[in-house]
């Protein structure tokens, strides 16, 4: 019996180890059939001579028919792939951003199953009707609305059935066929295909849970102060990985006919409650929504936004706030200089050139800044930050990926809504908030909190740190390592303080001796020592001293002003 469970145990362990070998040669296939292989093989994934589409357009509608036919996986790739400028040509983005739109749903007797497991088997005791065809459908899952048995109206957003192992799977090929792009292709290790498959991996794994973002609306509902901004209510006890109960939003979608019976003004301010909203979301409580896209808002009376679909929700450690707001007023003031200390600060492992690094932001900043702001790209300036952090082997944080993401689908949002709206507009009523968060009375106070602890801590050391140096003193094996890396224009201004203090040595010595001759040739011209020959030679050899004083002041004035 042992042994037959230790061969079962080997069989699947190989099973597992297989797998994205059967399934990577069936993506190579459906990619060639609909004539994607320039893709591949510019990823070094084949070699040979394949049929090429002629034009982008082409290439990018055979790119969206391979990524449909592969499955949910592969829909979700290509829908992140859409918010990487920084990889792919516009033509492209533009064909990827289509697969945002639903997919064709699965028929209710495929989904009730899994709504009646996820509620003890008898859903028939929480609904008092399930509307079989679904108000929408994705390529995770789709939404049904139904009616409590308390008559109140709720949405239902049940997962695909085996959707996750499904997905698993093809994440497991994906990462393998991603080392086999970086070892064959150059072109693979210069956009870090690994980093990027790691990347949408995490995205989408978080995405599959329902439970997880049953919890993120409660949270972010929990702290939504916007008084324009409605969180749509949940079902927190009843939330499963599979199925998501929620509030039903019988609002208005943000399409062309909604938007033209409102005012350019109400239009204005539907821009203004959302910038302010997400803006508040991660400065205030380090949350924000992901997927800010028009499809993800719904319209209520009186000019309020009903957000929907928390799959997609990043989170900012307090350090990783602190950072985006270095970053985000560093650029408002164009300094070069403290965004690439900010910038470094999110890889202290990496040793760059700091100068050639410092001049890329410069000339980055100057491309965009001296712009007008109404002008300004912000998703190409996201991408343009990405490719020089990149480009410098900088890694980025997820969650800065995330809000990258997140502005290039706002700005899709706002160009919809205020297309000739200036970004300076909003950027006034928006920025204020990240100012006020920089100073905020409570997190200073708990952070000056957490310093004094650390010197505290720091200080209960000392006696340690100190027996231990006067040990390696007295044996005679003191131990000092010291690592420092200094531009040329620090060592010149080190230099420079360097001579500073010299010169103000030598000034107060020169001082000292001069004031000391006066005292001693004042005192002694009326005495009979005067005359004696061994004052006269140390009277010379006193005058020799300052007059050397005074060449090396001479000296060290005119090295200074050099420097």
């Amino acid at each position: 019996m042992m042994k037959e469970s230790e061969t079962m145990k080997a069989r699947m362990e190989v099973m597992v180890k297989l797998r994205p070998m059967l399934r990577g040669p069936e993506i190579i296939a459906i990619f060639i059939k609909h004539g994607c292989a320039s893709y591949l093989q510019r990823l070094g994934l084949i070699k040979g001579k394949y049929k090429k589409n002629d034009s982008e357009n082409t290439k990018s509608a055979a790119l969206i028919a391979a990524l449909e036919e592969l499955g949910p996986t592969f829909v979700k790739l290509g829908q992140f792939l859409s918010t990487r400028g920084d990889e792919l040509p516009a033509s492209l983005i533009n064909e990827l951003k289509k697969l945002q739109k639903s997919v064709t749903p699965l028929a209710f007797s495929e989904m009730k199953p899994i709504i009646d497991a996820n509620l003890g088997g008898h859903s028939e005791r929480y609904f008092s009707s399930i509307e079989e065809v679904p108000l929408g459908a994705a390529s995770i899952g789709q939404v049904h609305a139904a009616v409590l048995k308390s008559g109140e109206a709720v949405a239902l957003k049940v997962r695909r059935p085996n959707i996750e192992k499904q997905v698993k799977h093809d994440i497991e090929t994906l990462q393998e066929l991603a080392k086999l792009a970086e070892r064959n292709s150059h072109y693979a290790r210069e956009v870090q295909v690994v980093l990027l498959v790691r990347e949408f991996s995490r995205s989408l794994l978080t995405e599959l849970n329902f439970k997880q973002e049953a919890q993120a609306m409660r949270t972010m509902q929990d702290n939504n102060h916007h008084p324009k901004l409605y969180i749509p209510d949940v079902a927190i006890k009843l939330a499963t990985a599979d199925l998501l109960i929620q509030e039903r939003i019988m609002g208005e979608d943000l399409n062309k006919e909604t938007l033209s019976r409102l005012t350019e003004d109400e239009k204005e301010e539907l821009s203004t409650t959302i910038c302010e909203a997400l803006t508040m979301q991660l400065f205030e409580h380090g949350l924000f929504h992901a997927d800010p896209h028009p499809g993800n808002f719904k319209l209520l009376e009186n000019n309020v936004l009903a957000m929907l679909d928390f799959g997609n929700v990043g989170q900012l450690s307090e350090s990783l706030n602190e950072l985006l707001i270095d970053l985000i007023i560093a650029a408002s003031n164009r300094d070069a200089t403290s965004f690439t200390v900010a910038m470094l600060r999110l890889d202290t492992t990496n040793k760059i050139n700091r100068r050639a690094f410092e001049k890329d932001i410069d000339r980055m900043m100057a491309r965009y800044l001296q712009s007008d702001m109404s002008n300004i790209n912000y998703g190409q300036l996201i991408q343009d930050i990405l490719l020089i952090a990149r480009s410098y082997t900088i890694e980025i944080p997820f969650e800065f990926l995330q809000i990258g993401q997140a502005i290039l689908k706002l700005q899709d949002t706002l160009l919809i809504l205020t297309p000739n709206l200036s970004m300076s507009v909003i950027l006034r009523k928006t920025l204020p908030i990240v100012v006020k968060e920089q100073l905020n009375v409570t997190k200073m106070g708990n952070k000056v909190k957490s310093n004094a602890h650390l010197l505290y801590q720091a200080a209960r050391q000392l006696p340690v740190t100190i027996n231990e140096v006067l040990h390696q003193l007295k044996d005679g094996k003191p131990v000092v390592k010291m690592e420092m890396n200094m531009d040329d224009k620090l060592l010149q201004r080190i230099e420079k303080l360097t001579y500073m203090l010299i010169f103000g040595v030598g000034l107060l010595a020169f001082s000292i001796l001069t004031a000391g001759l006066f005292v001693g040739f004042s005192s002694a011209s009326g005495s009979a020592a005067f005359n004696n020959l061994t004052f006269r030679i140390m009277a010379i050899t006193a005058l020799t001293i300052v007059l050397f004083f005074m060449l090396l002041l001479v000296w060290l004035i005119r090295r200074i002003r050099k420097k």
